[in-house]
């Protein structure tokens, strides 16, 4: 693989884990769903997030923008690592999501009844499936990233590699250092050239 397609891919991956890390991010924090209570007269509504019904995607969300650094970082087994785990998250996240977004105007009820944020029996609850189908997409972007980084990301440059020192300056060197005698040093001094030069 040539440096420059590498790079490319490099790039691209880690472009794609952060655009899925800020869609789980951000659609985890917006409300999901509204339940209602109806007291009497009154009418309280209360709105229930992604965060609330689905810790795992901000978390998920966290871990894939955290990848953007730790995989520069990385080596070779470290980056299978890491592109492994992200493939679990986004997976796990991808398919929570769904599963949620199926069955969300029974889940919102469920949490508003079970958290106390509600002063009686909840009698209605409003979905906003939107935001759960972003965070599908966000799980199937990290997803994507990670199988990117733990196949092709070994072959990648890394960090340090500008900084490292080419394997051939710690070894001595097999041509002898040329000898200059005295005569000749002083010789090259009345002409005015420098022999150390």
């Amino acid at each position: 693989m040539s440096a420059r397609r590498a790079t490319v891919e490099y790039g691209a991956a880690l472009v794609v884990l952060v655009t899925g890390g800020v869609l789980c991010l951000v659609a985890a924090s917006r409300p999901w769903g509204e339940a209602t209570v109806h007291d009497g007269l009154a009418a309280t509504t209360t709105a229930v997030t992604g965060r609330d019904l689905f810790p795992l995607a901000p978390a998920v969300g966290l871990l894939a923008v955290a990848a953007v650094v730790a995989v520069p970082a990385a080596r070779r087994v470290g980056r299978r690592v890491v592109g492994t785990v992200l493939v679990a998250a986004g997976l796990a996240t991808a398919l929570g999501s769904y599963g949620l977004a199926l069955e969300l105007p029974a889940r919102v009820m469920t949490w508003a009844e079970r958290s106390g944020s509600t002063t009686g029996p909840v009698e209605e609850a409003i979905a906003e499936p939107n935001w759960a189908r972003l965070t599908v997409l966000g799980g199937v972007l990290i997803a994507g990233a990670g199988l990117a980084v733990a196949v092709r990301g070994p072959r990648w440059p890394g960090m340090g590699t500008r900084y490292e020192r080419d394997a051939r300056a710690g070894e001595p060197r097999t041509d002898p250092p040329p000898t200059v005698t005295g005569r000749e040093t002083w010789d090259a001094l009345d002409r005015g050239d420098d022999p150390t030069a």
